[in-house]
């Protein structure tokens, strides 16, 4: 039986980064350039107005002004104006190179076709050429995040198609005779399949897609069946993972062509995890019970999806706990746990966990804390994935 850093560490050699695929810009938040990103032009492009008002003359001082005309956004920047000049500009509007001092218009009063300027002009207003970056300068480097300013920020350079890291693909086999979808009434001995929903929850939060879900019996005929011609780079089967009669799982993977590198884990939950590979695609067997899948998922599947994508796993944050600690185990836990910032410290409550099969805490979960055979002494690692409340 491996234990928890083996596994990350098998995960480790055995997955290898997809390549990286050039999309839409639009269709790139979320995911991670894959090259360095360098400005096309100066930024900004020309020297230009960071207010509406006027331009005078660069050595003006307060004083009356004839208006000579007006340059609005998008027309080429006019000659300075003269002594005794003004041009009447707009935010964003072009201006010479040099020799020009902006007055904003809440310091002017117009007057026909001249203006009366109560402060001296300065070029503390203008937006020179080059002052955020020069044509070559990197912008974005590869692995960086493509949030919304950096999709803003590549879209400011002409970058309509970045080199991005790749969608990972699903194929997800939910097992078991007693499940039934989530919109019935089960009868007798069955449950409703909230795996599945949480399986799909979990993979759209971690990036990738969905692109096949089915629901089967414990038949490993029909499993094999089903799976052999979906095609995508991440397998997983929710439940038969153990080693009862009717837990086909690894012989599933092995009909399918997987190499099994491991069938069971060191953690509670989660002992009955199996990994397995077939060349570049990925596969995992779930234990059953939904939080099993929970902690599987973030703990292994997770890294296996960051690997994928070229992404840096995930860190561990040193958290105090609130509260009564959980009671130690020989195998080392996953506790689902409630991380809040709390006087500049992070502090963690333990959720509510009666078996692997209860659910009534993960709601509120966003971390689970790594608890060992010796319990808790001061701080805990915690590996977070939710968002951080204070």
């Amino acid at each position: 039986m491996l234990t928890v850093d083996e596994v990350w560490a098998l995960i480790d050699r055995e997955v290898s980064v997809l390549p990286a695929e050039s999309v839409p810009l639009e269709s790139a938040l979320g995911r991670r350039l894959a090259e360095d990103v360098s400005a096309d032009t100066d930024i900004p492009a020309f020297s230009r107005s960071a207010i509406d008002g006027f331009a005078l003359a660069s050595d003006s001082q307060p004083g009356r002004f004839r208006i000579v005309g007006e340059v609005r956004p998008g027309m080429p920047a006019s000659p300075p104006p003269r002594s005794g000049e003004a041009l009447k500009i707009f935010t964003g509007s072009a201006l010479p190179e040099s020799g020009v001092a902006l007055v904003m218009l809440e310091d002017t009063v117009t007057e026909g076709d001249e203006v009366v300027v109560s402060v001296a002009g300065t070029t503390r207003l203008v937006r020179s050429r080059a002052s955020q970056s020069r044509a070559g300068d990197v912008l974005l480097s590869a692995g960086a995040s493509m949030g919304p300013g950096a999709m803003a920020l590549l879209a400011s350079v002409g970058q309509a198609r970045p080199l991005v890291s790749p969608v990972i693909t699903t194929t997800h086999f939910s097992s078991g005779s007693e499940l039934v979808p989530v919109s019935e009434t089960p009868g007798a001995g069955c449950i409703r399949d909230s795996n599945s929903p949480l399986v799909a929850a979990l993979l759209a939060e971690a990036g990738a897609e969905l692109l096949h879900h089915a629901r089967g019996s414990e038949s490993v005929d029909e499993a094999v069946s089903v799976l052999e011609p979906l095609k995508a780079d991440l397998l997983l089967i929710s439940g038969g993972a153990s080693v009862g009669a009717y837990d086909g799982t690894g012989e599933i993977l092995r009909r399918l062509g997987f190499v099994i590198h491991c069938a069971r884990v060191k953690s509670r939950p989660g002992k009955p995890l199996i990994f397995a590979a077939r060349g570049a695609q990925i596969a995992f067997g779930l234990p059953g019970n939904p939080l099993s899948h929970f902690v599987c998922f973030h703990l292994f599947v997770r890294r296996a999806i960051d690997r994928l994508s070229g992404f840096t796993p995930r860190k561990f944050l040193s958290v105090r706990l609130s509260g009564t600690p959980p009671a130690p185990d020989p195998r080392e836990t996953w506790w689902p746990a409630r991380v809040r910032g709390e006087a500049g410290n992070l502090v963690a409550v333990a959720l509510p966990w009666r078996d692997s099969s209860d659910l009534t805490g993960l709601p509120e979960a966003n971390a689970l804390l790594r608890i060992g055979s010796a319990g808790i002494n001061g701080l805990v690692d915690a590996l977070l994935f939710g968002s951080l409340e204070s």
